[in-house]
């Protein structure tokens, strides 16, 4: 029989897993700020140079909108997920006062709650490897690409695709890179920057085998969505507006933009929403 420390032991040791089992399980039910007392949680995905784990600021998009949240005196803390179905999931289930990037292909029900505010404007680009180059005839419509094979990260917009019958494989960026060199997917769309980087952090070795098609995919914006449902979310999303207007016009955000991109970067190309 188990005396009185032993029995105290095993319970004891029970409710650690049971409590273990329920904090770290994996999947959007458990939230990732489950144990900060922080509410405001902005959610995003790696993107680099725009969103990057690995580095101090995080990145070029990061720096810029901490840079803001600073400014205005916005409560807020950004997490990084390794997935961009679980920045929405977080978004429209469970009352996020943000989310960051582009592409987020949201229901109309979940746009209806939804503040975008553009931060930079960046060219994309589809980029194929040399053993198909000469089967993917891109003159700037999709149908172009019928019966090849899109690679993309779950949580984008495939529904064009789709429609042009274009085949779909999802994976992360690393997966889709060596796909591609595997002769397993035939094109996928980046912007310029984060291809670049992409290709030196995975293939570097692989570069000149890779090749960008012209003329461009799409203009897109990466910027923030605020949350309308949540209690700060429209305030917050006046406030921020105004702080980026603010480092616009002060020319801060110029210098965090040579600070990531080097000193003669265009500043009216990343901001060309502005006079669409």
């Amino acid at each position: 029989m188990l005396n009185m420390k032993s029995t105290t032991l095993l319970a004891f040791l029970l409710c650690l897993s049971t409590y273990s089992a329920s904090s770290f399980a994996t999947g959007p039910r458990v939230k990732p700020s489950l144990f900060l007392d922080d509410t405001n949680q902005l959610y995003t995905v790696n993107l680099p140079p725009f969103i990057n784990s690995k580095t101090k600021e995080r990145g070029l998009l990061l720096e810029i909108i901490n840079t803001v949240l600073k400014v205005e005196n916005i409560s807020g803390t950004i997490n990084i997920l390794p997935s961009k179905n679980m920045t929405k999931y977080y978004f429209s289930q469970e009352n996020a006062l943000a989310i960051i990037g582009h592409d987020f292909n949201f229901s109309k029900k979940t746009q209806q709650k939804s503040i975008f505010i553009p931060i930079l404007s960046v060219d994309e680009y589809y980029y194929t490897h040399a053993s198909v180059k000469q089967s993917i005839p891109w003159q700037g419509k999709l149908t172009d690409f019928k019966n090849k094979v899109f690679g993309t990260i779950k949580g984008n917009n495939i529904t064009q695709y789709k429609a042009a019958g274009i085949k779909i494989k999802y994976g992360r960026l690393p997966t889709l890179l060596q796909k591609m060199q595997q002769g397993q997917i035939d094109f996928i769309k980046l912007p310029q920057l984060s291809f670049n980087t992409a290709l030196n952090n995975f293939s570097a070795k692989e570069q000149q085998a890779f090749i960008k098609l012209e003329p461009k995919a799409s203009a897109t914006n990466l910027g923030i969505v605020f949350n309308k449902q949540h209690a700060e979310g429209n305030q917050s999303a006046e406030k921020f507006k105004s702080g980026l207007n603010k480092i616009i016009t002060n020319g801060e955000l110029a210098k965090i933009l040579q600070k990531h991109l080097g000193h003669n970067v265009p500043l009216e190309s990343y901001l060309k929403y502005k006079s669409s």
